[in-house]
């Protein structure tokens, strides 16, 4: 068997990766995840499918050859993780924010990203204080079925699981060619192959919005002919470019989770949220989770901090976005509930205590259950992104629905 285990701070730099590539896919903007909620913009189901496909591949083809890698597929204890992801999907509805994005666009510089992480450690802190109670004893312990994938248990059977990885992979694939970015267009992966697609008016008019939403309240000049405009006014430079970019980095972010899961652990964004909870005012000594995440913690708040300067990096040096924490608010959300960065930071902080009391009930979030879990295949993180899914549309659709009265 080969087998390694990193160093802590080594998640510092996986963090800098994930962190800037997720920023070039403009997922530290809340609208963007708003939009996704809209059904409107599904470029992230996109990214995100080809990230799990690839990664699927190569961590149970590499673990059929021999490779020992770290496993975190998290336990399926059905009614704890349905409850959370509910509360979790809600909760992005609300904020725009999931865990790790909120350090992106800290990163970005996002003012309202501010609230965000005061919203999450409470919320987090939360969840500490209900796994204390009978209650949140039932949600973890009943009909609590282990740590299982697709294949059975957990690093058994990989032969066959890398059989179901094909079929897994396959199926992701798939989404990311067939599933439109736009109502009635296509979706970039299949425009990149189809070098003589003509995008629609539709098409053309949305890429121009949203190209102006990753751009609104910059506090630098893009210029004209930069990579940075490449990035954010890819239809004009070349949808295939686009294409291709989004192919390679979904690729690579897959490919790096695996990484991860080969040096040390998961890629876990939401923990973090509890360990500072614990450390400043939730004490292990007295608090049984906070005595859980403080002894079991890995890299998770080297990886945060990597994921925060990674986006940083990116915000500045390539796509030019970083906003100097200036008033910027959602679009949808002013549409709504109009200007008022009173409401804004409401909505940022309720809805990311929402969001992480959700994740810390279902033992992950988006980066541990949704892309980590669901590349290792795991049943509970397919269950949890099914139900985060329903929540997130259910909840977005009334919410956003009816327009501010003028």
């Amino acid at each position: 068997m080969i087998t390694v285990t990193a160093w802590e701070w080594i998640g510092l730099f996986i963090g800098m990766i994930v962190g800037g590539l997720a920023e070039a896919w403009g997922i530290s903007n809340p609208e963007i995840l708003i939009r996704l909620g809209k059904f409107q913009d599904r470029l992230f189901i996109g990214c995100i499918a080809i990230a799990i496909g690839s990664g699927a591949l190569a961590l149970y083809g590499l673990a059929a050859l021999g490779v020992s890698f770290h496993w975190g597929v998290k336990p399926d204890y059905i009614w704890g993780i349905a409850l959370g992801a509910a509360i979790f999907g809600t909760g992005i509805a609300i904020s725009g924010y999931v865990p790790g994005t909120i350090w992106m666009a800290l990163g970005e510089g996002r003012r309202d990203a501010v609230y965000a992480v005061f919203g999450g450690l409470l919320g987090a802190a939360s969840w500490t204080m209900i796994y204390q109670t009978s209650f949140g004893h039932w949600l973890v312990t009943y009909d609590n079925f282990g740590e299982i994938y697709f294949g059975g248990k957990v690093d058994t059977d990989l032969y066959v699981g890398f059989g179901i990885a094909v079929i897994w992979a396959i199926l992701m694939f798939g989404i990311a060619y067939m599933l439109p970015r736009y109502k009635g267009g296509k979706s970039c992966f299949y425009q990149s192959s189809h070098k003589n697609y003509k995008p629609t008016t539709a098409e053309e008019e949305q890429n121009i919005e949203s190209a102006e939403v990753l751009q609104e309240g910059s506090s630098m000049p893009m210029g004209n002919g930069t990579t940075a405009e490449q990035f954010n006014y890819h239809y004009t430079v070349s949808s295939d470019l686009f294409g291709k970019v989004m192919l390679t980095v979904g690729i690579i972010i897959g490919l790096t989770v695996v990484l991860e899961m080969f040096l040390h652990q998961i890629l876990g964004e939401s923990t973090t949220f509890s360990w500072i909870a614990a450390e400043l005012w939730l004490p292990a000594s007295y608090w049984k989770y906070s005595e859980i995440v403080v002894t079991t913690i890995g890299w998770e708040p080297f990886s945060d901090i990597g994921t925060l300067f990674g986006a940083f990096l990116f915000s500045v040096f390539v796509t030019r976005r970083f906003q100097a924490f200036n008033k910027v608010i959602p679009p949808s959300w002013v549409s709504r509930f109009g200007n008022s960065e009173i409401k804004r930071a409401g909505g940022a902080f309720g809805g990311s205590f929402m969001m992480l009391l959700g994740a810390r009930m279902a033992d992950g979030c988006a980066s541990g259950h949704i892309l980590s879990g669901d590349l290792q295949m795991a049943v509970s993180s397919l269950e949890f992104f099914v139900i985060v899914i329903i929540f997130l549309l259910l909840a977005v659709h009334l919410i956003y629905k009816a327009k501010r009265s003028e």
